[in-house]
């Protein structure tokens, strides 16, 4: 506004000098604030400050009157509380707020005093609560925007007395209760640029719609992301309320669930429109390619359907020479790519997540201004076109298609490229020369599941820009160059994993990211055949992410972790660790996941690690570990769920306080020398009492990890969320939604003493392992409430009594096993009861019945052990007067129709994965859990086919 740009720099004859009563205000505001970046530097007496506050930063003064009239503290994200000796600026016009931080602090209503301000921005300043009704006292207002805080309107009467009103920002402000916001707005007959986005506005029924009696010359409108369910209704009222006609509409985010009307037909002045996210059916119409003045055009997510190349038709014409920014994402466009070189001025283009396929002709993409290209997520197949026409690309996605050949080094002409992104293309080829220098200098390089081939790219040396790095599963199977973990200062994202790398990281001798702005780093070399010490480790404090799991590394860890404030996964698992864990982990407070299993480390657990009250999954197993189980262990990680302490050599009794781990889901303590009676308190495993399927480990990860543009995908994040557990003496890798695996594992130790009654409240068990300890009475009678369970096993003990018939209510049951106790009685004839086989129930001599040969008191001598019961306890079998029809020929035909009948289903279960998948649908896919499940299975389909062939 020309008014206010008056300057307060002039030579030195006519100097503005501020008031004395001003510059003692400003002090006092500068005193109520934190600034703790030093933006406020210049204000005040010292040898670093100006005397004259004209010149301070964001001060302004009239060049006559000398009051200051401007006060500019906009993004200096500043804290603390704005004085009230703001008041004492009576001459203020201008004042802006914005981007700062005033810790969710209502607005001060002392701002409506200054009567002669012109311009108010409070946005993204963290204001919280109403917006003060006397903020329509300041009538002179041109401008008000207090957008994207937590505050809140209930009515918009204020409004009605800012008559001068251009600008208005109430995006993010809750309007749900107030009904009068649309009669408010019609009486703003100045009103150039409205924001209502995101304020829950409250639907206004149509015969409701306040009358337009006169016009503004509103020409930017937005209304996005209200769920608003008549959106049009309301969109053709603005139209006929402004007069001068529309030069930006955002509607996104609301409710059209219809083509796109002709209501902008007419807004031939249209420079922008948003209507992304609005359920359009169907296309777009062919007057859009009229808009002679249309830049941008964003419709991502909205349903649009039908071929692509009748998308770009129907924009062709002014339109097509005019439009800039075209995002069409998340959308069911189909169809092959058409030539869109005749939209010469297109800048931003993004398709990604569509239906698009086939090849990209040669020219089809001859865009001069293209910055941005994004087609991630579709069908699209051939060679990469070249794109060496748009010199000016600084951003391309084409990851996650189909894309073959070989990469041409025409991509190293396109001098002003940053992102480069190709992964998941695993056809596709991405092999240079030696000696190939690129003319970009790269800040995002993603090449995963690309062919890089044998040797390591030595062109990537060339870039000491790089912020992300991701080289993983690409068969690179060289010498780990010394200079890789070093290319960049900037670095702060390194994914090298799943590849055939050897040697030690013997080069890092320097502080891998000395950029002093970067808080966190990620790093992750799992799964290759690097060898040496980790001491490099030492040599960064920012870790966020450390994966070095699957390696060949040796020593000791070292204790250098104390440092690691932003350190949230560490993965050491499958190496040849060895010594004791650090006691420096006891700094690790932001620690989330930590896998150390399968080393060679030995000693306890340090008490330090209490401190790591933010763990939420601990594996240690397969280790040398020692001593007994901390009794602090179930009062320091109150976010635990997953803990695993298998295969060490932990004594002593279990702590009860481990039962203080409410939310744990996976408890592995198993093959130690733990002794003792199991804990009563089981029950109170809160994570394992209900048969609901959370999934905790399913938050976005990425997003607290690295403070960066560039997050880490949640595949990655996934994957590390990984859990080893012994499933039938078989040890699996269990990573897909871990949160739905609910395990206690206490098999192979020393437990003597009753199972406990309240294991059973325990519902959302999958698996129970309690073998090999010495446990006696009885099985608990109501084991069949843990309908969940799909593995349990309670053999090598000393259980007595029956087997509780409740157990045939356990209709998931998969595996079973009660082998080898003191168990008697009848095994319940029930279906569920007939599906094991005679393993589940050997080394108990008091136990008859099927599948067993030995018969109870009462049954049937010399039965037929593959006959089929109905599920009582007694036998269909018809008798026969004439035994000469069951010969020995009956038997041999039996017998071949009980081994083609069992091995043609077999086969289809072990060939056909789709059969697979469904047949054992209630456990999440695991190559070898399935195969071990139809081997502990065969009795059961023995028992149908048998069954099936002599009837």
């Amino acid at each position: 506004m020309p008014i206010l740009t008056h300057s307060s720099r002039v030579n030195d004859i006519n100097r503005v000098r501020c008031l004395e009563s001003e510059r003692q205000a400003l002090l006092k505001i500068k005193d109520e604030l934190v600034d703790a970046y030093g933006r406020l530097s210049s204000w005040g007496n010292d040898e670093n400050s100006r005397d004259d506050c004209c010149e301070w930063r964001g001060v302004h003064c009239h060049n006559r009157s000398n009051h200051v009239t401007q006060l500019d503290l906009a993004f200096n994200q500043l804290q603390g509380k704005i004085s009230p000796s703001l008041l004492e600026l009576q001459h203020l016009r201008y004042l802006d707020l914005s981007y700062n931080d005033f810790e969710y602090a209502p607005i001060p209503e002392f701002i409506a005093s200054l009567t002669k301000l012109r311009y108010l921005n409070l946005a993204r300043a963290n204001f919280n609560g109403p917006i003060p009704h006397r903020i329509g006292n300041l009538s002179k207002l041109l401008y008000f925007d207090i957008s994207h805080n937590d505050c809140y309107s209930e009515n918009l009467d204020w409004v009605l007395s800012l008559d001068l009103l251009e600008h208005l920002g109430l995006s993010s402000t809750n309007l749900s209760k107030a009904t009068n916001w649309l009669q408010a707005v019609s009486k703003l007959t100045s009103i150039n640029e409205l924001y209502l986005g995101e304020g829950d506005l409250p639907e206004i029924p149509l015969s409701l719609l306040p009358k337009i009696n006169g016009s503004s010359p509103l020409s930017i409108l937005d209304l996005s992301s209200n769920l608003y369910p008549s959106i049009m209704t309301l969109a053709h009222w603005f139209s006929n309320f402004s007069s001068t006609g529309f030069t930006s509409i955002n509607l996104a985010g609301n409710s059209m669930a219809g083509p796109i009307p002709d209501i902008f037909e007419n807004t031939i002045s249209l420079e922008y429109l948003d209507l992304s996210q609005c359920d359009i059916q169907g296309g777009i119409p062919k007057y859009f390619g009229n808009f002679s003045s249309l830049t941008h055009l964003y419709l991502y997510e909205s349903n649009l359907t039908g071929d692509f190349f009748e998308l770009i038709m129907n924009l062709s014409g002014p339109a097509q020479k005019k439009l800039e920014y075209l995002v069409l994402s998340e959308n069911n466009l189909s169809g092959s790519f058409p030539n869109i070189s005749g939209f010469s001025s297109l800048i931003h283009l993004q398709l990604e997540r569509n239906q698009l396929s086939g090849s990209i002709q040669e020219g089809h993409l001859r865009l001069p201004h293209l910055d941005f290209l994004a087609m991630s997520s579709n069908r699209l197949t051939g060679p990469v076109p070249d794109l060496s026409f748009s010199s000016s690309l600084g951003f391309l996605h084409l990851d996650n298609n189909m894309f073959n050949g070989t990469l041409t080094q025409s991509i190293g002409r396109l001098p002003q490229l940053l992102v480069l992104d190709l992964s998941f293309n695993s056809f596709l080829e991405v092999k240079f020369n030696s000696n190939w220098i690129p003319a970009f200098q790269l800040s995002y390089l993603n090449l995963r599941q690309c062919k890089l081939g044998k040797y390591f790219p030595t062109w990537i040396k060339t870039q000491n820009e790089l912020e992300h790095i991701d080289i993983s599963n690409t068969g690179i199977s060289d010498i780990l160059p010394s200079w890789f973990v070093l290319v960049s200062p900037r670095l702060i994202y390194l994914n090298a994993s799943n590849n055939q790398m050897y040697g030690p990281i013997s080069a890092l001798t320097d502080p891998l990211l000395p950029h002093p702005r970067l808080r966190a780093t990620v790093l992750d070399i799992s799964r290759n055949r690097i060898t040496g010490p980790v001491d490099f480790l030492c040599y960064v404090q920012e870790w966020g992410l450390l994966d070095l799991s699957d390696n060949l590394f040796s020593s000791q860890i070292p204790d250098c972790f104390a440092n690691f404030q932003w350190l949230r996964f560490l993965n050491l698992a499958n190496n040849h660790l060895s010594g004791g864990i650090p006691y420096s982990f006891g700094s690790l407070s932001a620690l989330t996941l930590l896998h150390l299993r399968n080393n060679s480390l030995s000693g306890g657990l340090p008490t330090s690690m209490r401190n790591c009250t933010s763990l939420e999954m601990i594996d240690v197993g397969d280790n040398r570990l020692t001593g007994e189980i901390p009794d602090w262990i179930g009062d320091s990680f109150p976010e635990l769920r997953v803990l695993v302490l298998r295969s060490n050599v932990f004594y002593g009794s279990m702590p009860s306080s481990i039962c203080h781990l409410a939310k744990l889901q996976i408890l592995d303590i198993s093959s130690n020398k733990i002794d003792g009676i199991m804990p009563e308190c089981v029950q109170d495993f809160i994570g394992m009492t209900t048969d609901l399927n959370p999934d905790p480990f399913s938050k976005p990860w990425g997003e607290l990890l690295v403070p960066s543009d560039y997050t880490w995908e949640m595949s990655n994040i996934q994957f590390f969320q990984s859990a080893y557990f012994m499933w039938k003496g078989k040890e699996v890798k269990y990573t897909n939604h871990l949160g739905l695996v609910k395990l206690i594992d206490f098999s192979n130790n020393s437990l003597e003493g009753e199972i406990p009654p309240s294991i059973t409240k325990l519902i959302g068990l999958v698996g129970l392992n309690i073998s090999r300890n010495n446990l006696v009475r009885q099985i608990p009678l109501d084991i069949g409430k843990l309908k969940s369970l799909n593995f349990l096993d309670f053999s090598r003990n000393h259980l007595d009594g029956g087997i509780p018939t409740s157990l045939g209510d356990l209709s998931h049951l998969g595996v079973l096993d009660l082998s080898y106790n003191n168990l008697s009685g009848r095994i319940p004839l029930n279906n569920q009861g007939l599906t094991f086989p005679e393993s589940a129930y050997v080394g108990n001599d008091g136990l008859c019945g099927r599948p067993l040969i030995k018969s109870c008191p009462g049954d049937e001598p010399n039965q037929d052990p593959n006959s089929r019961f109905d599920g009582s306890n007694v036998m269909k079998a018809r008798e026969s007067e004439d035994d000469g029809f069951i010969t020995k020929g009956f038997y041999i035909t039996l017998g071949l129709g009980f081994v083609v009948g069992f091995w043609g289903i077999l086969g289809m279960i072990l060939l056909d994965k789709r059969f697979r998948y469904a047949f054992f649908k209630q456990l999440d896919t695991i190559g070898e859990l399935v195969l071990v499940k139809v081997e502990l299975n065969k009795a059961r389909f023995a028992n149908i086919f048998s069954s099936s062939v002599s009837n």
